[in-house]
């Protein structure tokens, strides 16, 4: 009795392991920054989207508030060099930050974070 409860805990563990790996794989991919591959606006093609003004609301609040309100990361890449770009969600609001890491070699000697609300 004892080994097939064994093999069955086994048996849910590698399901378990096996769809963490199938959906969590995916997403590193579309995390990854590899250059501009989207359909870029305007180019005659059908893929190809209309630019649409689309709001972003400065925040007044930083990344640390945020997520200490219950925003969550879902997303993030490197922000050209200066900083990272997050992707947070919370409250039914989807928010842009940008995070900004210390630089010796500027007057910035603390991380700073900047937001913006797209909903």
């Amino acid at each position: 009795m004892a080994a097939l409860e064994g093999k069955s805990l086994m048996r849910k563990a590698s399901f378990i392991l096996a769809t963490a790996l199938g959906l969590l794989g995916p997403v590193g991919c579309f995390a990854q920054s590899s250059g501009d591959w989207l359909p870029q606006s305007g180019v005659k093609s059908p893929y190809s989207p209309l630019a649409v003004p689309t709001m972003l609301k400065p925040l007044p609040m930083s990344l640390t508030e945020l997520l200490n309100k219950g925003f969550k990361v879902i997303s993030t890449t490197d922000y050209s060099g200066q900083g990272v770009l997050l992707t947070i969600e919370g409250r039914k609001q989807t928010v842009l930050c940008v995070l900004t890491a210390p630089n010796p070699q500027t007057d910035q000697n603390v991380p700073t974070s900047r937001c913006w609300a797209l909903n």
